[in-house]
């Protein structure tokens, strides 16, 4: 009996570092799969425009609007730069492999390969320093 018992002890012990263990591994890949809390809250606000190929080149101001994850950066008039309107809008999203946000037209976008800049894919905006990236 003295063995049954330390048999059923052992068995209760390592099925409870297995549950322990897989819990840790459960929250290890929640947390990293999560994105981080958006910087700013819903609102309008003003931010820069800054070039990709020229990061201290002076630019324009833009209005952005932020209702939850949504975003649309508009240009109040026309300039040299933009014409008037909306110049982007979409889903904020956490691009993990660049570690920015960009704003998502498509839920492929947050798998993109090359964002911001020059690149094809989605455009990239720095929700903590307020700017606009674009080529």
């Amino acid at each position: 009996m003295g063995n049954s018992v330390q048999i059923h002890s052992f068995s209760l012990t390592r099925c409870v570092q297995q549950a322990l263990a897989l819990s840790i591994v459960l929250f290890a890949g929640a947390s990293l799969a999560s994105d981080p809390a958006l910087p700013l809250k819903s609102g309008k606000y003003t931010f820069q425009h800054r070039y990709a190929e020229h990061p201290t080149m002076a630019s324009i101001r833009l209005r952005v609007t932020i209702k939850g994850h949504h975003i649309v950066i508009t240009n109040p008039k026309t300039s040299q730069v933009f014409p008037a309107g909306v110049l982007a809008e979409g889903e904020l999203v956490w691009h993990a492999a660049s570690q920015q946000w960009i704003i998502a037209e498509d839920a492929e976008d947050r798998h993109a390969e090359d964002v911001g800049g020059c690149s094809a894919g989605p455009d990239v905006v720095d929700l903590v320093h307020k700017i606009y990236w674009t080529c």
